[in-house]
């Protein structure tokens, strides 16, 4: 549109000049339309127009955002790990809270009443954690029978549950007890725990190793010690 006609004085035609006063008409009445439907909507129902907020600007790049997020997640997957992962102490401590004993006296007093109900009340004094009761009887027993592979072994349990455990009670009792091969898979795994107790991780290690590598009674346990070794 040539815009001079309409600010320097140009004399328009009646077409031109029809043609602008239909568009100032037309935009006037538009106007006049919009203000009007405004006002409806702000009397009748409330509705203002208002002007869409502008979008905060964060000082920080998508980069640094981004390390933000991992650096947290980093730190919060650690604390999880941490928290869920057991200590090695805890690992042992638990591992030698859950040793039981042998309970096949039937098989090794050959049906002796006398002896079956020494075995069982020493069975019941350990399970009760009279441990000193229990020792007692066993020793008992050790003196007086031929088949002390057992007796021997739960002896030993009982040297490692004490408060202080008497370490190397236990150990000197497990030695002889894995010389006999129905519990010689336990007495491993007891052995192992038992120099863990008094820190002698390089026998241990050995001993785990022997159970890891025969698969024997608690090698999945013993992988998990001997890897925090």
């Amino acid at each position: 549109m040539d815009h001079k006609k309409y600010t320097e004085g140009t004399e328009l035609s009646g077409d031109e000049l029809e043609a602008i006063s239909e568009k100032l008409i037309q935009a006037k009445f538009d106007r006049e339309k919009r203000k009007a439907w405004e006002h409806r909507l702000r009397d009748e129902y409330g509705v203002t127009r208002e002007s869409t907020p502008k979008k905060k600007k964060f000082p920080f790049s998508n980069l640094a955002i981004a390390a933000i997020l991992m650096c947290i997640a980093g730190i919060v997957t650690y604390s999880v790990v941490s928290y869920l992962t057991p200590s090695y102490d805890s690992v042992v401590n638990e591992s030698i809270e859950q040793l039981i004993t042998i309970d096949n006296h039937a098989v090794v007093t050959r049906g002796n009443k006398l002896v079956n109900e020494e075995v069982l009340a020493a069975i019941n004094a350990y399970e009760d954690k009279k441990y000193d009761e229990s020792i007692a009887i066993w020793k008992k027993l050790i003196s007086s029978e031929k088949i002390r592979g057992t007796f021997h072994y739960n002896l030993a349990l009982c040297y490692l549950q004490k408060t202080p455990p008497e370490t190397s009670s236990a150990i000197t009792n497990l030695e002889a007890a894995r010389k006999t091969k129905t519990i010689q898979e336990e007495a491993n795994w007891a052995l192992a725990l038992a120099y863990l107790q008094i820190d002698q991780k390089d026998k241990a290690k050995k001993v785990l190793q022997e159970i890891i590598q025969a698969k024997a009674y608690k090698y999945k346990r013993a992988e998990i010690i001997l890897a925090k070794l």
